[in-house]
């Protein structure tokens, strides 16, 4: 989709029409120039069709949804940095009034009323100057879009308001839709429309259908009705058996820059090097760091990133996610050695020499005779990862201590070295949505849910013999006895870790308050039942009022009252 990204910088004209339903800046400026029929135009209908397509970025690739999708879950601990923690803790910072939670609704439901507007407006197109055909798939794309958008929100939210119709008027009144309605009245229907409409390939970061037929079996999944699970096994071997995606061979190739738009992305947001063309772009790369450049012989490099340290792994990730010894995901996937690219080193370091290493073994094993006095520095991995030790082996100078918040191995899944400067926040990585692993394990789990343990099994292990060390890959399979909910939820986070699923998969399979009270003691003490849901944006309730005329209602456990 570089093509469409390099449409988004005109669309502030357009996309100041948007007002959403739910929520309204009632100091809004209208900008001038642009006329109402505007979207009836073929220029204004594909400006507003790339507008709904740019505003993924509000939902992938910042900080606000790296916060929101993987703080606070079992698998990452807090890094030392960061100034909303207390989505990770969950403690009493947690409040309405959050404006990344005020954002995140009026940026959506904004984005919302785009796709509504290209629904609406695709009638009134002049079929002489648009085809029937080009209108068709557009109307697909938006309505695939809308989708998404609504849920991602309802995910959030729990019950939202819908508005199927563009809005283009100031109101104050709005509905919480139950969470069924969403899924029958939008979601549902809207992806059931955009696979029968949707090319199976197109450029990347375009809809296709099998990206529809992914999202429709997630939201299936998520919503579990019955049926769902049947419907969800058919959308995703479907998308599994078309021809178009595949498994790259190795886990580790799929984040090599060459195939961010290989053949087992479903769905990705495009983003690129060029300052005038590129949004928001892509900035995980930031999140993962640990404190490298302050190390003897070290200083920051585009290759080893900026060390934002956001997150780390946690206890539970390093001890218990995978069998490391016969596992490749965990190797592949962290940074564990950085070599000196200094002027400024210690006496016996050359450039390139190991500067920091963090061998993968508890310090309590540690050997003291391969490792103790060597010129660089080690960190070990904590023999109790929450009560973690400063220099915890005696006469063995080099060895600085354990992980911690600000040293820890790196995820590298994000890591840009074409950065365009050193400083450069925004990567040009593409931000993968949706890949073929996850659809795999959506059979799977689809399957398990149906009591066919033996096929699930198959499917599972399609993913794990990928992911297997060289020669362990009959001990990388399952069986059918190995297959449970439980154990797809465990897989999901071996294969899809730091990529935005994990908040959103604990609440699914809820699991959410257990696993972070027994993995999680940074959140342990505050997590309770009702974090399942964000709270409505305070502005929100605070500017609406219920049909009825009634105070728009607050999720539970969530305080402020209105005002």
């Amino acid at each position: 989709m570089k093509s469409i990204q390099s449409l988004s910088i005109g669309l502030a004209a357009v996309m100041a029409l948007t007002t959403a339903t739910a929520c309204v800046d009632l100091d809004e400026k209208i900008v001038a120039g642009v006329t109402a029929d505007y979207y009836e135009q073929p220029e204004g209908f594909e400006a507003a069709v790339n507008a709904a397509y740019a505003g993924l970025w509000h939902l992938y690739g910042q900080e606000r949804d790296m916060t929101f999708l993987e703080y606070g879950t079992d698998i990452w601990a807090g890094g030392a940095d960061g100034s909303r923690k207390q989505w990770n803790t969950y403690d009493a910072r947690i409040d309405p009034r959050e404006t990344w939670l005020r954002d995140i609704w009026n940026d959506v439901y904004r984005h919302i009323n785009t796709t509504n507007a290209v629904v609406g407006r695709a009638a009134n197109l002049d079929p002489a100057v648009v085809d029937e055909a080009t209108k068709t798939l557009r109307v697909a794309e938006a309505r695939f879009l809308r989708a998404l958008y609504y849920f991602y929100l309802l995910r959030y939210f729990g019950d939202i308001p819908i508005s199927l119709e563009e809005t283009t008027t100031v109101t104050n009144q709005a509905r919480r839709a139950p969470v069924a309605e969403v899924y029958s009245t939008v979601i549902i229907p809207d992806l059931e429309a955009a696979i029968q409409a949707l090319p199976p390939t197109a450029d990347p970061g375009r809809a296709t259908k099998g990206a529809a037929q992914h999202l429709l079996a997630l939201a299936l999944l998520y919503r579990n009705e019955p049926g769902d699970a049947e419907r969800a096994e058919q959308l995703a071997k479907e998308v599994i058996n078309s021809g178009v995606y595949s498994l790259m061979p190795k886990y580790s190739d799929i984040w090599t820059l060459e195939n961010e738009a290989g053949p087992e992305v479903v769905f990705s947001l495009q983003s690129t090097n060029d300052p005038l063309t590129r949004s928001s772009g892509n900035r995980w790369h930031l999140y993962w760091g640990m404190v490298y450049d302050l190390e003897p012989g070290m200083t920051r490099t585009l290759e080893y990133g900026r060390p934002f340290r956001r997150l780390r792994p946690s206890g539970y990730m390093l001890d218990s996610l995978w069998d490391r010894s016969i596992d490749d995901r965990y190797d592949l996937s962290f940074n564990h050695v950085w070599f000196s690219n200094s002027a400024n080193r210690p006496e016996g370091m050359e450039l390139g020499d190991t500067a920091i290493f963090l061998p993968k073994v508890k310090t309590s094993e540690l050997d003291q005779a391969v490792y103790c006095g060597k010129p660089y520095v080690i960190y070990t991995e904590p023999d109790d990862f929450w009560n973690a030790k400063a220099n915890p082996i005696p006469n063995c100078s080099n060895v600085k201590g354990e992980y911690n918040p600000s040293k820890f191995p790196v995820l590298n899944k994000y890591l840009d070295p074409t950065r365009l400067s050193l400083n450069e926040e925004i990567s040009q990585r593409d931000f993968l949505v949706y890949r073929l692993a996850e659809t795999y394990l959506l059979v799977a789990e689809a399957l398990v849910r149906q009591g066919k343990l033996d096929e699930a099994a198959e499917y599972v292990n399609a993913v794990r013999v990928r992911a297997a060390k060289p020669g362990f890959e009959e001990e990388m399979k399952v069986t059918a006895a190995d297959m449970s909910l439980e154990f797809i939820l465990a897989e999901r986070g071996r294969e899809l870790f730091g990529e935005g699923h994990r908040w959103f998969d604990l609440v699914r399979f809820g699991k959410l308050v257990e696993y972070v009270r027994a993995r999680n003691m940074d959140a342990a003490p505050n997590i309770q039942d009702y974090h399942t849901l964000r709270p409505i944006p305070q502005s929100q309730i605070d500017l609406t009022r219920n049909e009825d005329g009634t105070p728009f209602p607050q999720n539970p456990g969530y305080g402020v009252a209105e005002e």
